[in-house]
């Protein structure tokens, strides 16, 4: 029970230091995508008034009953994962820059003293930041999104009521927010997974560094690959380019997990009868079953094991 209210305390502490980060950034996004779906639909009509043609707005937003449900359901389809697509790749930046400054703040403002003069072992704090990234934080972020999907089904039902149309028939019913919820948590996961590697790195360079973390966490892998490379171009390997690939393979993965089994070689097979959601889900939890996730892991174990340790010998920057 007592690592239990330790970890909450931690976990507490994140959200305290990084409220802007790990809050205020996705509100700010839904607030956003709210305006900018009003400010539309306001210029839409204006434009049209001042144009003399008043019914063109209506006439469109009439065309749309004209559909079928399952064009009603793709269209909503789209428009969540475009909209959870967007979230992702920021939770993947706020994640990047969290874990980069994660130990090294803590150096560089002396806090590290207090902390460490409480008995909490360094091996708890660093975990704490682990988990707070891993799981804490996108779960923050898929409920913004849930909150933000449900505030625009019920702007654009209130524009339809205006129009005199039904929005059962074209919002609620062809529009899952369940549906919407679950890929974006199965996103949120994939990302997870494909990033751990990213993650432990990341941490590692933040624990190991004494100025500048990016550059460390950038350029160290950079110096590598290249010297890499020039060693296979000595063996006349001139278009062996794996030392590139195999880092872009698990960025790519991180900030696009939407496309994760394509971008892991699995063609992607469009089924009409399947809705757009499910086949997206079937395709990230596809690239899951890969040697690469373990290696990842592996990996992400041995950076965090090596922050821990080195984290008991630095006490400043």
């Amino acid at each position: 029970m007592r690592i239990v209210n330790t970890y909450k305390a931690l976990i507490k502490r994140e959200f305290w230091e990084h409220r802007g980060a790990f809050i205020k950034a996705p509100i700010i996004m839904s607030i956003v995508f709210i305006v900018l779906s009003i400010g539309f639909y306001i210029t839409a009509i204006v434009l049209a008034d001042k144009s003399g043609s008043n019914d063109i707005v209506s006439q469109l937003i009439n065309e749309s009953s004209k559909l079928s449900s399952e064009k009603l359901s793709m269209i909503w389809d789209g428009q969540m994962m475009g909209m959870s697509s967007i979230f992702l790749m920021v939770l993947y930046f706020v994640l990047f820059f969290f874990l980069l400054g994660s130990l090294f703040d803590d150096r560089k403002d002396q806090s590290v003293l207090f902390w460490k003069s409480l008995p909490i072992s360094d091996a708890t704090t660093v975990f704490s930041k682990i988990i707070t990234a891993m799981f804490f934080v996108p779960i923050v972020f898929v409920g913004v999104y849930l909150a933000l999907t449900l505030v625009l089904m019920l702007i654009f039902t209130a524009i339809l009521l205006i129009h005199g149309l039904s929005p059962i028939q074209l919002i609620w019913s062809p529009a899952s927010l369940y549906a919407g919820g679950k890929v974006m948590f199965v996103g949120t996961m994939t990302q997870m997974l494909w990033a751990l590697p990213i993650y432990g790195w990341l941490i590692f360079s933040s624990s190991i560094s004494k100025r500048r973390p990016f550059l460390f966490s950038v350029f160290v892998p950079a110096i590598f690959a290249f010297s890499w490379y020039w060693i296979n171009v000595l063996t006349f390997k001139f278009t062996d380019f794996t030392m590139f690939k195999k880092p872009l393979n698990y960025a790519g993965h991180a900030m696009l997990p939407y496309g994760s089994g394509s971008l892991n070689g699995n063609s992607f097979r469009f089924n009409p009868e399947e809705s757009t959601i499910d086949l997206i889900m079937n395709n990230m939890l596809s690239s899951l079953a890969s040697l690469e996730i373990l290696y990842g892991a592996i990996f992400c174990s041995i950076m965090v094991g090596l922050a821990i340790w080195l984290r008991r010998y630095r006490n400043t920057t």
